[in-house]
């Protein structure tokens, strides 16, 4: 190999001047190593410390001295001293990821995320039994998946929330308030693949979200029997509410006859009343148009009110038959009708989906909210009223709290006990609908018990009633 420099200038001492090189040469390659390796080496020996080493007797020879750094020996350098570089990442989850599902009248839009959260693909597909096997396989094409999040699982997506619990998936009901909420919040935008993305990062963000069809798990699908019950106490309830809207509607048509018809009616404000006495009234002779016309309306609304009162009737005796073939005995507590036992047993669906007591009573709204702040160790945390959770639940309970306050001795004790420590009736109250909250859903775990073990659905004899409830 050639040397690169094969005579020394004058008038320089040759040790000295091979010093210097090596010096230069080596900061040169730290430089280099600093750029493009991103490393900090060693610091390069000083031209003392290379001196030290560095001490011929005599005159050094030409090829002692370093050549010069030059910029392809610099990059030949930082290569072999650069680590291999790190394999990519692959794309395939290491865990069972989730899906999000938008669903739609005629369509619906589902999002994969990986377990890491990462956005693997959107697609849309339309609401039928092809479309439904072609969302799953895609879903599936991007590895296993853990959970299915659906939006409004007992409402738009209640087809598809069915078809994947047949399919032996997860399915957990989404609430479509958490992501309006979300969005709003953050001032996100609005599409059927933000939407369903949104829900894809509430089940993966909470793996507490409750099951579809109010089922423990998210593969039991809907409860023929739970369906009936929805099914009939919607109906009693539109039958009722339909029959209001008609009386409220006869009330303004019956204050306007004319007074030889009106005072032929009974003198009372039950609305009912009177429309069965002007259906059971003769012709009325010189009447003009317009009240004739009211006559006419009026006689055919007490009509359509006795077919509703029939269809509320008929409901409420099937209701009683499936609440009691379902093996309960809420009706059996004191202030719970047959239809308030059917309604807790629609709107809680099965009860050991709750973690315990507490949990059901932060379903229900009975739980209080801590309203604390800047308390130290051993100081009393306030509380404030809960507005959320289950407004049909907390209804029932406030009617039953209300109705053990005429007739209970126990509730009755609770509530003095309760304004005695200091606190107000409503707090009292707010007590009491706590206490009742308990008392619910321990009397609906021991009836899914007794169910489940001996399947019978009637308690046995001798077995504590509802006066003797546990406090």
């Amino acid at each position: 190999m050639a040397t690169l420099v094969s005579k020394q200038p004058e008038g320089q001492v040759p040790d000295e001047a091979a010093a210097r090189g090596i010096a230069a040469a080596r900061a040169a390659l730290a430089n280099a190593q600093r750029a493009l390796v991103g490393k900090a080496p060693k610091p390069a020996p000083t031209s003392k410390h290379v001196e030290a080493r560095v001490q011929p007797k005599g005159p050094a020879p030409a090829d002692a001295a370093a050549p010069p750094a030059t910029a392809r020996s610099r990059r030949t350098v930082a290569d072999k001293a650069k680590p291999p570089a790190k394999a990519k990442a692959s794309l395939a989850p290491a865990g069972p990821g989730v899906v999000g599902i938008d669903p739609h009248k005629r369509t619906l839009t589902a999002t994969v995320l990986d377990w890491r959260g990462g956005n693997l693909g959107a697609r849309a597909f339309p609401v039928s039994e092809e479309g439904h096997r072609a969302m799953e396989a895609w879903a599936l094409g991007f590895g296993p998946v853990g959970r299915w999040g659906v939006e409004g699982a007992c409402g738009l997506g209640r087809h598809t929330a069915a078809y994947l619990a047949a399919q032996g998936h997860d399915v957990r009901d989404v609430c479509p308030n958490r992501t309006n909420e979300r969005r709003r919040a953050r001032q996100g935008a609005k599409s059927d693949a933000e939407d369903s993305l949104r829900i894809a990062r509430e089940v993966l963000a909470n793996p507490g979200t409750p099951a579809a069809f109010k089922r423990t798990d998210g593969s039991a699908g809907p409860d023929e029997g739970t369906e009936l019950l929805g099914i009939w106490h919607n109906a009693r309830r539109w039958a009722r509410n339909t029959a209001r809207v008609l009386l409220n509607r006869a009330e303004s048509l019956l204050y306007a006859l004319p007074e030889q018809v009106r005072s032929a009616l009974p003198d009372t404000p039950d609305v009912h009343a009177r429309l069965h006495a002007l259906a059971k009234l003769p012709e009325q002779a010189g009447l003009d148009a317009p009240a004739e016309l009211r006559v006419r309306l009026l006689r055919s609304m007490a009509a359509q009110v006795d077919a509703l009162d029939a269809q509320e009737k008929e409901a409420t005796r099937e209701l009683a038959r499936l609440t009691k073939s379902a093996g309960s005995t809420l009706d059996e507590l004191c202030g719970l009708s047959t239809r308030s036992a059917a309604e807790l047993l629609v709107q809680t669906g099965d009860p050991r989906r709750f973690a315990g007591e507490g949990s059901f009573a932060r379903f229900n709204g009975t739980a209080p909210l801590a309203a604390s702040s800047a308390e130290g160790d051993g100081e009393p945390k306030r509380h404030r009223l809960n507005r959320g959770g289950n407004r049909h639940i907390n209804a029932v309970l406030h009617r039953m709290a209300v109705t053990q306050l005429r007739c209970d001795p126990q509730a009755q004790q609770l509530f003095q006990s309760v304004r005695k420590s200091g606190h107000t009736k409503k707090e009292a109250m707010r007590v009491l609908k706590r206490h009742l909250s308990n008392v619910v859903y321990r009397r609906m775990l021991a009836d899914l018990d007794r169910k489940t073990v001996t399947g019978s659905t009637t308690p046995k004899k001798g077995a504590p009633n509802a006066r003797a409830r546990a406090a």
